[in-house]
């Protein structure tokens, strides 16, 4: 179901009427991290490290999305066709792997002349300016995620392809552990609402604000035999160690320049 909201945008003018009050929109860039990676991967490690080391503090401001795949038991479909996406005409892939707001694209411990990604790599992708707020409320029963998706813009977002994505991941698995020495993961995506083409936008008008509600119900059971050579069904099982351990992620994204125009969370920490 969409919505449209008229609001209007935050200016200096006093008002005495509370009813009157302009409606503030928050456009702070929140940066979405969509990092390749797999439990079998040895540089992934590292990464792993790196990101975090590079993101501490910044709890608030950035996403995270972590695509398992390569041989990890929670590789899936929808996860290598999202790394393949950002390498078109290509048949293979690399891990570890990070784009940052779909365009900034870098490997984890090799960014800047063989430097790790940082703390002063990531403030400069947060000073770039959104003219966009995304937010996101999440909501569980049982093994069916609801999210709403509320989508307030300041100045007109046109695009040939503009999306929506949601992706469900799962804050930290056990699981899945393989061979690179790491024994816990974060962020793990387990499926995209409703599938890896997001959901079609018309262009955002400003001045107003959208909402989107959208819904998924994990099939079946927890999936003991996923792996490389049988990724998780969705239409009969699912990767879901602990359902309250879910998260939503959202963004907008025009699919033809990979811009992503910004990012939020609920349920993630």
């Amino acid at each position: 179901m969409i919505v449209l909201i008229a609001f209007f945008a935050c200016t200096d003018k006093p008002d005495d009427t509370a009813a009157d009050a302009p409606v503030a929109v928050n456009t702070d860039r929140v940066v979405l991290h969509e990092a390749f990676s797999g439990s079998n991967c040895g540089p992934c490690a590292p990464a792993a490290e790196n990101l975090a080391a590079a993101l501490t503090g910044a709890e608030g401001r950035y996403a995270m999305v972590k695509y398992q795949i390569g041989s990890d038991p929670y590789i899936s479909n929808e996860a290598v066709q999202r790394r393949m996406f950002y390498l078109p005409g290509e048949e293979s892939y690399a891990i570890p792997y990070v784009h940052a707001d779909g365009v900034h694209a870098f490997h984890p411990n090799e960014m800047d002349d063989a430097e790790a990604y940082g703390a002063d790599d990531f403030e400069g992708f947060a000073a770039i300016e959104s003219s966009l707020s995304v937010g996101v409320d999440m909501a569980l029963t049982e093994q069916t995620v609801s999210a709403t998706v509320t989508l307030q813009s300041t100045a007109e977002i046109d695009g040939g392809n503009l999306r929506l994505m949601v992706a469900i991941v799962e804050n930290t698995t056990e699981l899945n552990v393989g061979s690179n020495g790491q024994s816990e993961f974060h962020s793990v995506f387990k499926k995209f609402v409703p599938d890896g083409n997001g959901i079609a936008l018309s262009p955002l008008i400003a001045g107003e604000t959208t909402v989107h509600d959208v819904e998924y119900t994990f099939k079946g059971s927890y999936a003991e035999e996923a792996g490389y050579a049988s990724p998780v069904d969705h239409g009969s099982e699912h990767t879901v160690e602990e359902f309250d351990d879910l998260a939503v992620i959202a963004w907008v994204q025009d699919l033809e320049t990979w811009v992503v125009h910004n990012a939020a969370s609920a349920g993630a920490h």
